[in-house]
């Protein structure tokens, strides 16, 4: 299983970040579209000075993590959207975010 992890970036007005990753298995390709509240990761990670490495960790051991324990089961759907929030608000924004963001790209 390949994956291929895009940049992690930032959304100021929506105080959140985001990232695409695309995982590939022999001829089997899928996409993940994640993303987590600033409140989120300063919650999980008791810090509000988040660093590279925080939001590094935060896609290598979370996100990545969670979706590679579904093997090939994960191939089912072309793309999957992975939300990080506090709040059920927060979730529903997040979602809301990556359709757009999908769909823009």
């Amino acid at each position: 299983m390949e994956i291929k992890k895009g940049n992690i970036n930032e959304d100021p007005s929506r105080d959140l970040y985001w990232v695409s990753i695309v995982v590939v298995n022999d001829d089997l390709k899928t996409k993940i579209l994640a993303c987590a509240s600033d409140e989120y990761l300063f919650e999980k990670y008791k810090t509000q000075n988040l660093t590279q490495e925080i939001k590094d960790n935060w896609v290598d051991n979370v996100v990545i993590e969670k979706w590679k324990k579904l093997g090939n089961t994960l191939f089912e759907q072309d793309i999957h959207y992975d939300v990080y929030a506090l709040t059920q608000e927060g979730e529903a924004n997040g979602f809301d975010f990556l359709l757009k963001k999908f769909q823009s790209s």
